[in-house]
């Protein structure tokens, strides 16, 4: 029997999100950067790797997200409380292939430890992204309709992206490429939240893909690359946009998300 999807916003719960949706969106991106400045200051108090430093920096926007969670009372309708069904497996199949082509550079990673070190790099940093993104900034926006949702949504979780460019780790022309990769990312993981009202594939989804890049660079650091590498970042994106707004075909006005899904049964 297939599970009707959630509404947005139950009866009893803080109406504030749900009346203005753009701002109460834009307030948890500014959230986003505000514990990511605090934790990034927290981190590089106590630690000098970039990869730790990042790790306890994301850990600490992690326990943010969980604070605003628990506070809500949003974990059900984030997703957070089903793990999905077995019908839904062949939708995760595409997202997952193109994680999986970082791989056809081959592997960098020094060592099993490496290895380890970045799996675990790759959950943290997709929970919580998955949890202020496709959670908090997703939910909130829904009220104003599916299709908006989803695009603003990515939109939003592109623009941190944009950020990497002035790191000094990455380059400059592939983070712009990437914050392209990221919107249309953005816009698959937010129509599979959507679509089969859980977030914990799409976190494993958005895990694959930092961890796969993490094992074909074999760190942080993103060197100069390719116009043809670029390229395949930007078309991963285009493809992934494509993808998502299919998924959510049929649907728009608040709502729509529940009327789709009876169409589909």
């Amino acid at each position: 029997m297939l599970m009707d999807m959630p509404e947005p916003f139950p009866a009893g719960m803080d109406q504030v999100p749900s009346r203005s949706p753009y701002p109460g969106a834009v307030f948890f991106l500014l959230l986003f950067f505000l514990l990511s400045i605090l934790g990034g200051g927290v981190a590089g108090s106590l630690i000098r790797d970039p990869l730790g430093l990042l790790m306890l920096s994301y850990l600490f926007i992690g326990a943010g997200a969980v604070v605003l969670l628990s506070w809500l009372g949003w974990w059900a309708r984030a997703g957070f409380s089903s793990l999905g069904r077995r019908q839904d497996l062949l939708l995760y199949l595409l997202p997952a292939a193109v994680a999986l082509v970082s791989l056809t550079e081959g592997v960098s990673a020094a060592g099993w430890h490496e290895v380890a070190m970045f799996a675990i790099f790759s959950l943290i940093v997709a929970w919580t992204e998955e949890a202020f993104f496709r959670g908090l900034i997703l939910q909130t926006l829904l009220p104003a309709g599916t299709r908006i949702a989803v695009v603003v949504s990515a939109v939003l979780f592109g623009l941190p992206h944009v950020l990497n460019a002035f790191g000094g780790l990455w380059d400059p022309l592939f983070a712009i490429a990437n914050t392209v990769a990221a919107f249309g990312i953005g816009i698959t993981l937010a129509a599979l939240v959507v679509r089969t009202g859980t977030i914990w594939p799409p976190i494993l989804i958005h895990a694959l893909v930092n961890f796969t890049a993490l094992l074909s660079l074999g760190s942080l650091v993103v060197p100069v690359q390719t116009p043809l590498q670029l390229a395949l970042t930007i078309s991963a994106g285009v493809v992934l946009a494509a993808y998502g707004m299919f998924l959510i075909r049929g649907t728009g006005a608040p709502g729509g998300v529940k009327e789709g899904r009876e169409r589909r049964m």
